[in-house]
């Protein structure tokens, strides 16, 4: 009897400082109440907290701020594959990975770019296509990238790409939730 009032004891702490360490405590009260409607609300609170006009928002303008999150994201990961391409050699399988996930990055960015466009003029179409055209570039990356598995960068490029559909599919989520509040 109680071991069991010991492992309720610890099951309910676990949750409850799951639950605490997932929304940022920094966040506006309706930041955090757009974000929760997504798939992933701690990611979408923690890149939004990166713009100080994230906490006084509308859905809407989060909308747009998420989708230029995601591009400074895919940014930054093809900076890092960048640097990889010009350091370690691996092997023919990791340059050719590297190169093909250069290319895959950069067109990300350039969906991204072409998604800001239909946020602004809310074309929920328009922004699934462009953010799914997105999200697959990061799947080609990690395709193209299989044969170099053994080489470590892989694993972090990959949590990248993984990351980075995280953000598209908020920003889908929060596309649907501003052309929703307009009807």
């Amino acid at each position: 009897m109680a071991m069991a009032s010991v492992f309720y004891l610890v099951v309910f702490l676990s949750l409850s400082i799951s639950v605490t360490a997932q929304t940022p405590t920094n966040a506006s009260a309706s930041l955090t109440t757009a974000c929760d409607k997504t798939p992933s609300p701690y990611l979408c609170v923690k890149h939004l907290l990166n713009f100080n006009e994230s906490q006084t928002a509308d859905i809407h303008l989060l909308t747009g701020l998420m989708v230029r999150a995601a591009a400074q994201y895919a940014k930054e990961t093809a900076e890092q594959v960048y640097r990889e391409r010009h350091g370690t050699f691996f092997g023919t399988e990791y340059e050719d990975c590297l190169n093909d996930c250069s290319e895959s990055l950069e067109d990300a960015v350039a969906q991204l770019d072409d998604t800001t466009k239909a946020v602004d003029v809310r074309d929920f179409g328009d922004v699934e296509a462009w953010v799914g055209a997105a999200a697959a570039d990061t799947t080609t990356c990690n395709e193209s990238c299989k044969g170099a598995n053994g080489v470590p960068q892989i694993k972090q490029l990959s949590d990248r790409n993984t990351e980075f559909a995280k953000l598209c599919e908020i920003i889908v989520t929060l596309a649907k939730l501003d052309v929703q509040g307009q009807h």
